[in-house]
């Protein structure tokens, strides 16, 4: 039987952090994708912060381990949100193109300040939609499941900018 504390739990995550972090410091001489590009912009800043969680636990601060680690760990959801096709954002009501989102039970997030209606519509029966969002404040979540069906996203009664992140609970 293994044992596993918090700290090596800690430094299993920052690996796989580490990893992610690594695939986007290989691309920097490139000419990256758009979305390569961003998902890059949103990383950038945390090159540095595996080595800083390693160092923390190292000094026995787990505390701010965890709190680099969450900072981090933020990033890498926005990131592959980006990458995955899974984050949308706008500053007016609008309709997405259809897309399936996979199978599987998501966080929906909304940040900035305008206060979206999200209502997520089935393209093969439109008249069952249902509202994952009603005038969202900034930080509001909620609970998704999707059955992997394609999808459409409305944002009305948008009054300002925002961004809609689903991410994948596992």
């Amino acid at each position: 039987m293994t044992t596993t504390t918090p700290g090596m739990r800690l430094l299993h995550r920052a690996g796989l952090c580490a990893c992610l972090l690594t695939l986007f410091a290989v691309s920097a001489g490139c000419e990256l994708k758009p979305e390569y590009s961003a998902a890059k912009a949103v990383l950038d800043p945390y090159r540095s912060s595996v080595t800083q969680v390693v160092a923390l636990l190292e000094q026995g601060d787990e505390a701010e381990a965890v709190s680099a680690l969450d900072e981090l760990h933020g990033a890498v959801i926005e990131a592959r949100a980006i990458l995955t096709g899974q984050r949308f954002s706008g500053a007016t009501d609008t309709l997405s193109d259809p897309f399936a989102l996979p199978a599987g039970t998501y966080r929906a997030t909304v940040h900035g300040d305008g206060s979206p209606w999200v209502k997520v519509i089935p393209v093969a029966a439109p008249d069952d939609y249902d509202y994952v969002m009603i005038g969202a404040e900034d930080g509001s979540s909620a609970l998704y499941v999707s059955d992997g069906a394609r999808i459409m996203l409305e944002f009305s009664v948008v009054s300002g900018p925002y961004e809609l992140v689903f991410e994948r609970i596992e």
